[in-house]
């Protein structure tokens, strides 16, 4: 029988499964034509095949492993008993486009497919909490039954057969390796609490205090940033360095803006102002005229030789309803517009948190203690819908708007 390449890569889109059902999970899938030549759209039914997750598994075109506890090295079989009954799910029609003529990198070209995971789900049944799994590809047939070459967007809606090839075809995984879908269970992830996050602009001062912005112009300008945790219990917030968080992942790497590892703007870094997640827009034109993109932490994220833990000079503690408060001189960033109108608004971070108050568990060495450091969970958000006026006359900001 003729076979047809597709090439076709498995990945978990977030790392850890959350049994609870609260955290959304996926066996993402991507698969793209690479070297046949039909300039018709490949159209196929994913019911039966390897993007069909339980069934695939109970029949043996997936394969999923459990890591030894005793040697992470090696994979240990899981059994599948509780699949057997599993009948293919309601099928969904994927698309993948011609190779011919493609103008862009083939990896621009993957057709995406999400397989959803629940926590009542067949799958679910046979994952357990605290265990570490991996699903690949048992075999280069992907299983598809149902497919056709056409212009058309889905199957013929009537019942009808698609028209196929006259000579049979079997779809196939065109490369060795098609890479693997990771994650850990655990029995539910920990919650950020709601945070609120206001700004202001005042006029700078040496102390500690900031008083509101009143008539008048100065050579400094400063806001004031307020941050209050309305949750029940105090929270530790990572504000430079490594930032590490639960992450929908692509294909190879984790989603565009993902990962966050700015300066965030409550960091009390002396004589550095966090201004990475602040954008000057001008009033008129829409325009984002100031930003800082490269204010960044110490170090790629990814690096597998840099220390994850942060160190304990670098987190903060929220207290219940207690406001935080960080005073951010902007003189530099605002430095050099032209006279106008502006607002100064701020885009939203993802903070690594911990309850309570870690920076009272310091390590010896100066960094928060590792047993604090192996979970992941999803981020404490810091965003802010206030729009902060400045009008700039002279080349210097006048308070008064």
């Amino acid at each position: 029988m003729r076979e047809l390449r597709i090439h076709t890569i498995i990945q978990s889109h977030f790392k850890v499964y959350d049994a609870s059902g609260r955290h959304p999970f996926s066996i993402l899938f991507g698969l793209c034509r690479r070297s046949d030549k039909d300039p018709r759209p490949l159209l196929f039914e994913t019911a039966g095949s390897a993007m069909d997750v339980p069934y695939a598994l109970a029949n043996g075109l997936l394969e999923i492993k459990q890591q030894d506890p005793q040697d992470a090295k090696q994979w240990l079989p899981v059994d599948l008993s509780r699949l057997n009954q599993v009948a293919p799910k309601e099928s969904y029609c994927l698309s993948l486009s011609s190779p011919i003529n493609r103008k862009e990198p083939y990896r621009k070209h993957f057709t995406l497919y999400h397989y959803e995971i629940h926590e009542h789900g067949p799958l679910a049944s046979i994952l357990k909490p605290g265990k570490k799994y991996a699903i690949t590809l048992a075999s280069k047939d992907l299983g598809v039954i149902l497919w056709t070459s056409s212009d058309g967007k889905k199957f013929v809606d009537n019942g009808e057969q698609p028209s196929c090839d006259s000579e049979p075809v079997k779809l196939v995984n065109s490369k060795p390796g098609a890479g693997k879908a990771e994650f850990a269970v655990v029995e539910s992830l920990s919650w950020p609490p709601t945070v609120e996050t206001r700004i202001r602009l005042c006029v700078p001062s040496s102390s500690s205090d900031t008083a509101p912005a009143n008539a008048g112009s100065s050579s400094r300008t400063a806001l004031e940033v307020s941050v209050i945790n309305h949750g029940s219990d105090a929270v530790t917030v990572q504000t430079r360095g490594h930032q590490r968080f639960l992450i929908p992942w692509g294909l190879l790497q984790p989603e565009p803006g993902a990962c966050d590892n700015r300066m965030s703007i409550i960091d009390a870094t002396a004589h550095t102002p966090p201004t990475s997640s602040l954008q000057v827009v001008h009033s008129v034109t829409g325009e984002v005229v100031r930003e800082n993109n490269g204010q960044r932490g110490i170090g790629p994220l990814m690096d597998p030789n840099t220390d994850k833990r942060p160190k304990a000079a670098d987190v903060v503690t929220l207290n219940p309803e207690v406001p935080y408060l960080r005073e951010i001189d902007l003189g530099a960033f605002v430095d050099g517009l032209v006279d106008g109108k502006y607002t100064v608004q701020m885009r939203p971070e993802r903070c690594r948190w911990w309850p309570g108050e870690v920076e009272k568990e310091e390590g010896e060495d100066g960094r928060v203690p590792a047993q604090f450091c192996r979970n992941l969970n999803p981020p404490l958000m810091l965003e802010s819908q206030d729009k902060v006026e400045l009008r700039i006359r002279d080349g210097t900001v006048k308070h008064n708007m």
